[in-house]
């Protein structure tokens, strides 16, 4: 006899052993206690509301709660009642194009709400019946087992289905979604409250920021055009000068500064190294085509939030050009751009190690390009930085963005230049005051060709408190006596 049947065996004659009123609770406890694992594992249904496709599940937890969690952003979770089940809602996919027809119907009319929520709630009953189902087979096969009678059986079903049966009675009899004006966040979600705030406090003052805005930009070039020497130089009047954007995520107020810095320092176009929407959809591709900046050429290189919808809509701009490992010259200046991996689909982000070798194979692509007699681009434009160490040494300057944190630095001979947020956008929890800089760079270059980097100043604007600064950092100090 194997040690399973030997055990089985023992348990039985220990079984037979006990009392016959105690053998009957014994076997019902053990009837309901299987009903209610049965029900937790079966309570889950899958089912589509207008666009979305939502799973439903309901398990018996010790701490009752409603969660709804979306990924890959994380769970919203509130104690909507006090059972001990835990109903949990997954939005598991969504229809994009279905998504966006909904959005530009506007709001649903009462025959579509009372057609979405017949849907919602028809997948939560089956998951529920579901649920029920399940618990009645195992409790009734528990009973069967233990006792060989058809009224075990049907004592110990019943017993399955009713178990389950309180605890759904008891969570909907006391549930209140009021509980989600305070709920508790797991992952990414977690910063959404904060955002929503920023977001809020901005819209709520967009048009005081814009006019403070405007301001500060003709207060810093009106001070820099003065005929003045200070420690950066003083005014760079003979000079072609680019204005270098990124990471606008369609805010309002990043629009009005990219358009009030290239006005007030007559730039000759503008480069933007992506991130110019939030989530890449084709609502956005349309509002990003009507708000992009008209009078300048503008030279445009998609990032991890935009898409194929974005980038065929700017391309479809007659002063807009979308690079992707392609070159254009502007003002005698050639750029080349990297566009993110990101771009070409739907997703925020590229897998790190596919990114870097293809930026590794990008650069000894446009090396080779180089040696066979291609003239080597003034600038590199790519959003992600983790894509930009492979073009060291290889070009005089590299332009970067995605961090929303401004910076600038030297290696190998060549500068890097991280824009920070032109939108000043805020989606780092390590940063305790919500409301950063909104950021541009303007570049100088010798008005004589070649093209030479002459300096760059580094723009930061306040527009809540009103404050402002410029930081120009020379590049090449004999180039800057000649443009003097």
């Amino acid at each position: 006899m194997s040690d399973a049947a030997d055990i089985r065996v023992r348990l039985r004659r220990v079984f037979t052993a006990v009392p016959p009123p105690v053998r009957l609770g014994l076997s019902l406890l053990v009837a309901v206690v299987v009903g209610l694992v049965a029900f937790g594992a079966f309570a889950n249904h899958a089912y589509q509301v207008g666009p979305a496709r939502v799973v439903a599940e309901i398990v018996p937890v010790l701490r009752g709660s409603t969660d709804v969690t979306v990924p890959p952003f994380g769970t919203i979770s509130a104690p909507t009642h006090s059972a001990p089940l835990r109903l949990r809602l997954t939005l598991a996919e969504v229809d994009l194009p279905a998504l966006q027809e909904l959005a530009l119907a506007g709001v649903p009319d009462t025959e579509l709400q009372e057609q979405l929520r017949d849907e919602a709630l028809g997948g939560a009953r089956r998951a529920v019946w579901e649920g029920l189902l399940a618990a009645a087979l195992a409790a009734g096969f528990v009973g069967w087992s233990l006792r060989h009678r058809w009224r075990m059986v049907a004592a110990s079903a019943l017993l399955g289905v009713l178990a389950p049966g309180l605890l759904l009675g008891w969570a909907l009899s006391a549930h209140d979604l009021d509980a989600f004006r305070t709920p508790s966040y797991r992952g990414a979600v977690a910063y959404a409250p904060s955002l929503i705030e920023l977001v809020q406090r901005r819209a709520d003052r967009v048009d005081d920021l814009q006019r403070q805005i405007e301001k500060l930009v003709r207060d810093l070039n009106g001070y820099y055009r003065a005929p003045q020497s200070f420690a950066a130089g003083g005014a760079l009047p003979d000079t072609v000068r680019v204005l270098h954007v990124s990471d606008i995520h369609l805010d309002p107020v990043g629009l009005t500064l990219t358009r009030e810095i290239a006005d007030e320092f007559d730039v000759a176009f503008i480069i933007d190294t992506g991130d110019i929407n939030h989530y890449g959809s084709d609502v956005e591709a349309h509002v990003a085509a009507s708000e992009v900046p008209t009078g300048w050429p503008y030279v445009f290189i998609p990032g991890n939030h935009d898409s194929p919808a974005i980038s065929a809509a700017l391309d479809a701009l007659p002063h807009v050009t979308v690079l992707d490992e392609t070159s254009t010259v502007e003002a005698g200046i050639g750029i080349f751009g990297v566009a993110d991996p990101a771009s070409r689909a739907t997703g925020f982000e590229p897998d790190p190690e596919a990114m870097r070798a293809e930026s590794r194979a990008i650069a000894a692509r446009l090396q080779l390009r180089i040696r066979s007699g291609e003239d080597t681009p003034t600038v590199v434009a790519m959003h992600n930085p983790g894509m930009a160490e492979p073009f060291a040494g290889v070009v005089p300057l590299v332009l970067v963005g995605h961090t929303h944190t401004p910076d600038l630095s030297q290696r190998d001979g060549t500068w890097f230049l991280d824009n920070g947020t032109t939108g000043g956008i805020h989606f780092s929890d390590l940063r305790p005051d919500p409301h950063i800089p909104h950021t541009a760079s303007v570049l100088y270059f010798t008005a004589d060709m070649p093209r030479q980097l002459v300096a760059i100043d580094q723009i930061e604007v306040y527009g809540i408190t009103g404050q402002s600064s410029l930081r120009r950092t020379v590049i090449d100090s004999g180039l800057l006596a000649e443009v003097e």
